[in-house]
């Protein structure tokens, strides 16, 4: 469990470490921008690194917390185990979703090959395996999630032994 917590805290703090140096970016360009009439040529496409890793790196750890946002629309009709065993199944579909998600990001990322964004000279598809990586890894949470739930709707077993 020590390496889930750092794996959680490691991911938290690159989050905080994203989204603060994005606003440090907007405020330079804003400031160039308006006071010296000279913006920052490269704040567009830091920009949208940013963005996909901010989502991309916030997946794994939002999944694993269970803070999707959610409507529960049927919540009522499911009972202690109904309700571990439609958490699991659900935790099943997600996982999927992401190994496809994953899959086609990676193949997005051969597509873009060597192309390179126009100011920063970094390769796209070197964006797109981190991108294919973090979703990959937000498919192994769901699964992990998954046994969780349907640990749970077993219940504790009757001991067999006893007369």
């Amino acid at each position: 469990m020590a390496i889930v917590r750092f794996l959680d805290f490691l991911l938290r703090v690159l989050g905080i470490l994203i989204v603060s140096a994005m606003m440090i970016l907007t405020f330079v360009d804003v400031v160039g921008r308006e006071v010296f009439a000279s913006p920052l040529s490269i704040a567009p496409e830091l920009t949208v690194l940013g963005l996909a890793a901010l989502v991309y790196v916030g997946l794994p750890r939002v999944s694993a917390r269970d803070e999707h946002i959610s409507i529960g629309l049927l919540s009522g009709l499911f009972k202690s185990r109904a309700r571990e065993i439609k958490l699991g199944c659900v935790s099943l579909l997600l996982a999927g979703v992401s190994v496809v998600l994953a899959k086609q990001i990676w193949l997005h990322g051969d597509k873009l090959g060597a192309e390179v964004m126009i100011m920063l000279d970094f390769r796209k598809g070197l964006l797109a395996y981190v991108l294919a990586v973090m979703a990959g890894t937000t498919a192994i949470v769901f699964l992990v999630r998954a046994v969780i739930h349907f640990k749970a709707a077993a219940g504790p077993q009757p001991d067999r032994a006893a007369p």
